[in-house]
């Protein structure tokens, strides 16, 4: 669950919105729709913690994983598009890596090594029970446009809008208990797009999206 406590955000003598309450409940997906400066973007930041500079209060339930589409295609240049993918779940990319680095580098005769290896095992088990992270990395990256030859490829190597692509896959593989997006249709076709609607509407979290695709938002929203 997400509430928000008189929240105000200002620019300057300009007030964007003043003591907006209110509570997204868990199954519920909302539209949060406008005029363009009416502030979604805005307020789509403060939400999910991109924007610190603002008024009153925003309480996330403890323990809730929070997903948020970003915005800064540039940011993993030097990632594969695989491992971009898994950084989405934070906790099981540095897991893997470290358990990569050991292997490849670690004393095997080393209790401390063996030791280690087992709490990095235990880690990959609690976040990724069946085994099967890249198999599912690779079903979705298929599914927003990236065909499965370029998956080792580096980010480097894609167009910008495929790189958005990656993002989106990026925040959906966690499958996070609440989901922040803005504009997820962006560079996606038909195919992508209604594979998104499906995805959305299985979430079982708390959604809020911003989209000017009116067909798009009736489709995935329930508030």
């Amino acid at each position: 669950m997400v509430r928000t406590q008189k929240l105000t955000m200002r620019f300057g003598n300009r007030i964007l919105f003043e003591d907006i309450n209110i509570k997204l409940d868990q199954h519920k997906r909302y539209g949060l729709i406008g005029a363009n400066g009416a502030g979604k973007t805005t307020f789509l930041k403060i939400l999910s913690g991109e924007i610190k500079d603002y008024e009153g209060e925003v309480i996330i339930g403890s323990g809730l994983r929070v997903g948020v589409l970003g915005q800064n295609q540039y940011a993993f240049e030097n990632f594969t598009i695989l491992d971009a993918v898994l950084y989405g779940n934070k906790r099981l990319y540095d897991a893997v890596k470290e358990k990569e680095e050991l292997y490849a580098t670690g004393d095997f005769e080393d209790d401390k090594v063996n030791d280690r290896l087992g709490e990095l095992e235990m880690i990959c088990v609690e976040e990724d029970p069946t085994y099967e992270y890249e198999t599912q990395i690779a079903k979705i990256l298929e599914n927003v446009g990236i065909p499965s030859e370029e998956h080792h490829n580096l980010m480097s190597s894609l167009k910008t809008s495929d790189k958005f692509k990656v993002l989106l896959a990026q925040v959906l593989f966690p499958k996070p208990d609440v989901l922040f997006l803005d504009e997820p249709t962006n560079n996606l076709d038909i195919e992508s797009i209604g594979w998104l609607e499906n995805e959305l509407q299985r979430h079982e979290g708390t959604m809020v999206v911003i989209s000017h695709d009116r067909h798009f938002l009736n489709a995935v929203v329930t508030n």
